[in-house]
């Protein structure tokens, strides 16, 4: 039995509160991925590197406070392969244009563009949705991006969560943000570990923003 079903245990038993249940979680999954990551990468990171930033606080934090059963990582490259050991016991689905890619996927992997995710999921599926490094990388048609982010409201489940990882560059943002109308759709959600809706890292403006539907 882990921490966490021990702290329910003793929970029901009426012997810890509900915020022991929830530091316990929250200390499960830092450990997880501290574990996962250090299997995969050799490098030393800063603390608020974009890739350390991603996997060693994002992640965790999502994986413990939205217990998200369904997930769907969209865009994925080799240093990105070993995520399926961090969402394991989870209905993880992978998605990329490139067709290259897809021996970084999940078993269940799919070729296609973002902006035709509604062609094979259906409402309201997925309770986290991941999109890091693919708007303005490959997603730049102001078209297939509204189409993108809309597809990704339709799919995500009202309780879930959306985060989009994007490097806050002339030459890397082929639309404001702010000019995106399907993206409107969203609710900006405050991601308490990083202070708030938005988090630059200290890594080529790489920038992570946080919406609920």
């Amino acid at each position: 039995m882990g921490i966490v079903e021990k702290m329910a245990t003793r929970f029901a038993k009426g012997s810890v509160d509900n915020r022991s249940i929830q530091a316990a979680r929250d200390a499960y999954y830092r450990r997880l991925a501290r574990n996962v990551v250090a299997r995969h990468v050799a490098a030393e990171r800063s603390a608020y590197e974009d890739r350390n930033v991603l996997e060693q606080i994002i992640i965790p934090f999502i994986l413990s406070r939205f217990e998200p059963e369904t997930v769907l990582d969209i865009g994925r490259e080799p240093s990105e392969a070993f995520y399926n050991e961090i969402f394991e016991d989870r209905e993880l689905w992978t998605l990329d244009w490139d067709a290259q890619r897809a021996r970084f996927g999940a078993p269940d992997h799919i070729t296609d563009s973002a902006a035709n995710l509604t062609n094979h999921f259906a409402e309201d599926y997925f309770d986290f949705v991941l999109m890091n490094g693919v708007f303005g990388w490959g997603l730049n048609d102001r078209d297939a991006i509204e189409r993108a982010f809309a597809a990704v409201h339709v799919i995500l489940n009202p309780r879930g969560i959306f985060v989009l990882g994007w490097n806050d560059t002339p030459d890397l943002v082929p639309v404001p943000l702010d000019q995106v109308q399907s993206l409107k759709r969203f609710t900006p959600y405050h991601f308490e570990p990083l202070g708030g809706t938005s988090f630059l890292c200290d890594t080529c403006r790489h920038t992570y923003s946080f919406y609920v539907k």
